[in-house]
């Protein structure tokens, strides 16, 4: 008879331990952390000016470096990856040269752009290749910005000597960064 009683005290423990257990799992399911927030949407060119920030540049070597400015001017935060595209345009809007080649400085990250706030990428300016490699130059007004991504462009006005010499690559930029620095 002990050994039956002791079959029904475990059985019982049992059963009030996995109940315990049910609890103790149930009560820690119900206090899981909330589902993140919403993922923005991808930033459009709609939702961005784009400006060339001449105040920050440097230069080293015949190249001079730019900060390629972002600007949310949406009423909502946006979200970009990558490298936008770039090139340097004649006051007619015709492209004039190459495109920018992309240049693999940074890792590429999401970055979110809040409203009003700004992100940059890196935009560096070959003014010695286009006076002394025989690149034919233009005077290019503005450049031609496609955000990541994005089939319309947004225009910065600029002013440059362009290169207009098909397969010779004068302008790099980086991947889009957080913040208004480089």
């Amino acid at each position: 008879m002990i050994k039956g009683s002791r079959r029904t005290v475990a059985a019982a423990a049992a059963a009030l331990g996995l109940g315990i257990g049910s609890a103790v799992w149930a009560s820690s399911a119900s206090a899981a952390p909330a589902a993140p927030s919403a993922i923005p949407p991808v930033c459009t060119s709609a939702d961005l000016a784009v400006w060339i920030n001449v105040g920050a540049s440097s230069g080293a070597a015949g190249t001079i470096y730019y900060p390629l400015e972002f600007t949310n001017t949406s009423n909502h935060t946006c979200r970009t990856w990558g490298y936008p595209g770039v090139s340097a345009v004649a006051a007619n809007g015709k492209q004039l040269g190459s495109a920018a080649g992309r240049n693999p400085l940074y890792p590429g990250e999401w970055v979110d752009i809040p409203a009003g706030g700004t992100a940059h990428a890196l935009f560096a300016y070959g003014d010695a290749e286009v006076s002394t490699s025989g690149c034919q130059p233009a005077d290019a007004t503005a450049i031609k910005v496609y955000p990541p991504g994005s089939v319309t462009a947004d225009f910065g006005f600029f002013s440059l000597p362009a290169c207009t010499v098909p397969g010779h690559v004068y302008l790099h930029v980086t991947v889009i960064r957080p913040g208004t620095t480089i």
